[in-house]
């Protein structure tokens, strides 16, 4: 098992900052970040990531069809964490719950053996994993989100596509007016298609009928804006695949920003990639292999979801789970205005 690994920036400036660390375990992928956050009161500005790791894990891959974990997968996880592990005490940060989590999404929840996996993390690697609900991930993504992009002038479609769930937001600039979690991920649309055994439905046919029964959540009266506002004013779109679409669309995405595409820009994608098979995508597109299988399903989702706002645009924020699991970390460790004596803080 091989991780996608970037290394430390060189040391800055000698001010007190605030380091923490968030583990995002999904259902396609294991993903660790840790970064220093400036000493102010408001948390401004963009955090200096310090490490990163991902490693190409399939949690999902047995849960969507058979409810079960992987034993390999299973096997590979914990390696990875192990790594985390390493990281984590490299960094100063250890085990301490106020300076790192570790989460885990749909895979994880959905297992029946999914006890055994959280016992085997931490009893390896004292890292407490936690099953978060769909509900939770909508709420650290949005916190994420809303740091790139200004949810003003009227409501939002906020979509987070996973690999075994999609959160489907309705937000504003107070906050999320209504959220709902669908088993609708892109390791779940292959896997229950491959299942199907000698299905003769092509992808775009298969993810059209997982997504005829999905809608986006009703907003409650009490938040209803104007007769005629039913339309949100834009749509944003978050996940590693979102970013592989915006990547392959405008040809360079700068990662501390939001990106925009157009309708027109998502169909082309959504074209070229259905005209490929997996092995072009990665020799061609240059996509990794845990990528490129469900790059596909993930840009027909989000088409799917632009077409029903009627937009022709799309954000991507270049932010997820993770990021929202970092902002909160270090809003905590503010609060508590720890000095940095204590260790909290360190110098970067």
């Amino acid at each position: 098992m091989q991780a996608d690994l970037t290394s430390p920036p060189p040391p800055g400036p000698r001010e007190a900052r605030l380091r923490v660390a968030a583990i995002d375990a999904g259902s396609n992928a294991i993903r660790f970040v840790a970064a220093d956050f400036a000493r102010d009161a408001a948390l401004a500005g963009e955090p200096s990531i310090v490490a990163r790791l991902r490693f190409p894990v399939r949690l999902g891959h047995g849960v969507f069809t058979q409810g079960l974990l992987d034993e390999d997968a299973m096997g590979e996880a914990v390696k990875a964490f192990c790594d985390f592990r390493a990281e984590l005490d490299r960094l100063g940060l250890g085990v301490d719950p106020r300076r790192h989590r570790a989460v885990a999404t749909s895979a994880t929840r959905e297992a029946v053996n999914r006890d055994d996996f959280l016992d085997r993390v931490q009893r390896e690697t004292g890292i407490v994993l936690e099953p978060i609900s769909g509900t939770e991930e909508a709420r650290l993504v949005h916190l994420a989100a809303s740091r790139r992009v200004s949810f003003s002038g009227g409501r939002w479609w906020l979509v987070d596509l996973g690999g075994g769930s999609a959160e489907v937001s309705v937000v504003n600039d107070q906050g999320i007016i209504v959220s709902k979690s669908h088993r609708l991920g892109t390791v779940r649309l292959l896997e229950t298609m491959t299942a199907a055994g000698g299905c003769s439905k092509t992808v775009r046919e298969w993810v059209a009928g997982a997504l005829q029964d999905v809608a986006v959540p009703a907003v409650p009266h009490s938040a209803r804006g104007p007769a005629g506002d039913r339309r949100p004013v834009g749509f944003v779109a978050t996940g590693g695949n979102a970013e592989a679409v915006a990547k392959l669309a405008l040809g360079q995405v700068d990662p501390s920003r939001a990106a925009v595409i157009s309708k027109r820009q998502l169909d082309a994608v959504a074209h070229l990639l259905a005209a490929m098979t997996v092995r072009e995508r990665i020799e061609k597109l240059g996509l990794r292999p845990d990528r490129a299988d469900v790059v596909l399903p993930a840009a027909l989702v989000y088409q799917h979801f632009a077409e029903l706002a009627g937009v022709d645009r799309v954000v991507v924020p270049n932010v997820g789970l993770k990021d929202g699991v970092l902002l909160e970390l270090a809003a905590e460790g503010r609060r508590r205005r720890e000095p940095a004596s204590a260790g909290f803080f360190s110098s970067a």
